[in-house]
């Protein structure tokens, strides 16, 4: 058995934006090498409107505190953030996946 940290943030997308905002995070991590990265999920809410979950599960917290800071996911923030019709609710639920 091994533990994972995981991390999900949820954000509520601008309803003209919704299909940029599937490509982004599509692109995103389809083409960004995220080290200690195990797997990641972009979840839609089926009874809400345009909310998504951005479910990833890591190595390590560290991990997933070192891609945060990098150019490539400050870029990505930077774009999937101009589709939010809300703050996206950051640390959403974090914690040890016992797997």
């Amino acid at each position: 058995m091994s533990d994972l940290f995981m991390h999900i943030g949820k954000f509520v997308v601008q309803p003209e934006k919704h299909d940029d905002f599937v490509a982004l995070m599509r692109e995103y991590e389809g083409s960004v090498r995220q080290d200690g990265l195990s797997h990641s999920n972009v979840v839609e809410d089926e009874e809400t409107s345009n909310t998504f979950l951005h479910v990833t599960f890591w190595n390590t917290r560290d991990d997933w505190v070192a891609i945060e800071k990098t150019d490539a996911h400050q870029k990505m923030h930077t774009a999937r953030n101009a589709m939010l019709a809300e703050e996206m609710q950051h640390d959403f639920l974090c914690g040890k996946v016992h797997v």
